[in-house]
C-alpha cells in the first residue's frame, strides 16, 4: 500500500517539473532576445552633450518627443594637444567690443561624413554653426577628386565626391574646408624642382607654380560649395628667413580677392607659436601684422599649458588684441570639450 502511496507522488511531481522547464526555457529566450536587441539599437545611439538619444530612420519625428537620457560625462574623442580655454561668458567693461557675431564649429575630417549616420544631428549636439572639415593632409593627398592640373598630372587626387557629402550638412550650417597648403611632401617629392631647399616636406611659396596650385585647390572647394577656406601651412615654414613673408601676403590677398568673387572667405589655421613665444616674449610673424586686413578669421591651436598657466594666456591674447586691433572676435581657439556659451571655438572630434 505504501509503494502505490509513492508511486502517485512520484507521478504528481513530474508535471512541475515540465512547466518549470517550460519556464525556465521562456526566460532563456527572453534574455536572448533582449541582448539581440541591445546590440541591434547599438548602432542607432547618438551621442551628444546633452545625453544619449536615438535616432532610427523609420521612427523620426516619434522619437523627436522623447527627452534625453542624460550621462554623468559626454564622451569625447582623446586628443592630447587640444584643449579649450576657458574663456569668460561676461567680457570686462573694458573690453573692445568684437567685431563678429560669437562663431562655433566642429572639425572633422572628410573622410569621417562617410561613416557618420547624420552629421546634422553632431553638429547640433554641439550647438555648432558651421562645420569645419579637412580635405587634404600633410603628405599632399587630396580627398576629393580634384580637376586641377597640378593633381592630375602629380597623381595627387582622391577619390571623395565633395558635392555628394556637401549635400548631407544642413543649410543652416556654415561650411569650411580645412586646406594645407605649401606642405606638400609628395608634391616636393614627385617634383625636387619645387621643393624648399633645408626643409624635406615643403614646396616653395616663391614658385609662382605652387602658389597658383594652392589658390586653384581653395577656388575648386569653393565652387563646389563651400562658404570659407581655411588655409594651413600658408607661409615659410619657422626657421626660414622671414624678409620673404612680402610673397606669402600677396599671394594671399590675390587668394582672398579671388575667393571674394565667389562669395566665399578666407580664413588661416594658426598655432600658438605664431604669436606667442614664451621664452623670448610676445613677438609675431611679421606676415600677422596685415593679415587681419585680409582674412576673416584666425583659428588657432593651443599648447595644453597654455590653458593651466594663467600668466602664458594672457600674454598669448595680449598678442592677439595687439595684431587684430583690439578686438579678439575673430580669434578661434581650436579644442576639445562643448564649448563655453559664450566667445568663439571650434571643436575637433576626429
Amino acid at each position: 500500500m505504501a509503494r502505490r502511496q509513492r508511486e502517485k507522488i512520484y507521478r504528481r511531481r513530474r508535471p512541475v517539473r515540465t512547466l518549470l522547464r517550460v519556464l525556465g526555457g521562456l526566460i532563456l529566450a527572453t534574455l536572448i532576445l533582449l541582448v539581440a536587441v541591445f546590440f541591434w539599437f547599438q548602432s542607432y545611439i547618438v551621442h551628444t552633450l546633452d545625453g544619449v538619444r536615438l535616432d532610427i530612420p523609420f521612427l523620426r519625428g516619434i522619437l523627436d518627443d522623447i527627452p534625453y537620457i542624460i550621462e554623468d560625462e559626454p564622451e569625447l574623442p582623446d586628443l592630447p594637444f587640444l584643449v579649450l580655454p576657458v574663456i569668460p561668458e561676461t567680457p570686462e567693461p573694458d573690453e573692445p567690443p568684437t567685431d563678429l557675431p560669437p562663431f562655433r564649429s566642429v572639425f572633422l575630417a572628410a573622410s569621417d561624413l562617410e561613416g557618420m549616420p547624420d552629421v546634422n544631428l553632431t553638429l547640433e549636439g554641439f550647438r555648432a554653426d558651421a562645420v569645419l572639415l579637412a580635405v587634404n593632409d600633410e603628405t599632399g593627398r587630396l580627398w576629393w577628386t580634384s580637376d586641377t592640373e597640378t593633381a592630375v598630372g602629380y597623381q595627387l587626387y582622391g577619390t571623395g565626391e565633395i558635392g555628394e557629402m556637401l549635400e548631407d550638412v544642413g543649410s543652416q550650417f556654415s561650411r569650411s574646408a580645412l586646406l594645407v597648403g605649401f606642405h606638400n611632401e609628395l608634391l616636393a617629392t614627385r617634383n625636387p624642382a619645387a621643393a624648399l631647399d633645408g626643409f624635406p616636406g615643403w614646396v616653395n611659396p616663391q614658385e609662382t607654380a605652387m602658389r597658383d596650385y594652392v589658390m586653384d585647390l581653395g577656388l575648386e572647394l569653393a565652387r563646389l560649395g563651400f562658404d570659407e577656406i581655411v588655409l594651413t601651412d600658408f607661409a615659410f615654414p619657422l626657421g626660414y628667413p622671414t624678409a620673404e613673408d612680402a610673397v606669402i601676403l600677396d599671394f594671399l590677398q590675390d587668394f582672398a580677392a579671388a575667393l571674394a568673387t565667389l562669395d566665399v572667405s578666407l580664413s588661416v589655421l594658426t598655432h600658438e607659436h605664431d604669436w606667442y613665444d614664451p621664452d623670448g616674449g610676445v613677438y609675431f610673424r611679421p606676415a600677422l601684422y596685415r593679415l587681419a586686413d585680409v582674412v576673416v578669421r584666425f583659428y588657432c591651436i593651443l599648447e595644453p599649458r597654455t590653458l593651466t598657466d594663467g600668466e602664458r594666456y594672457d600674454a598669448l591674447m595680449a598678442a592677439v588684441q595687439s595684431v587684430l586691433g583690439g578686438g579678439t572676435g575673430r580669434f578661434v581657439p581650436v579644442g576639445t570639450g562643448s564649448g563655453p556659451d559664450e566667445g568663439n571655438w571650434t571643436v575637433r572630434v576626429s
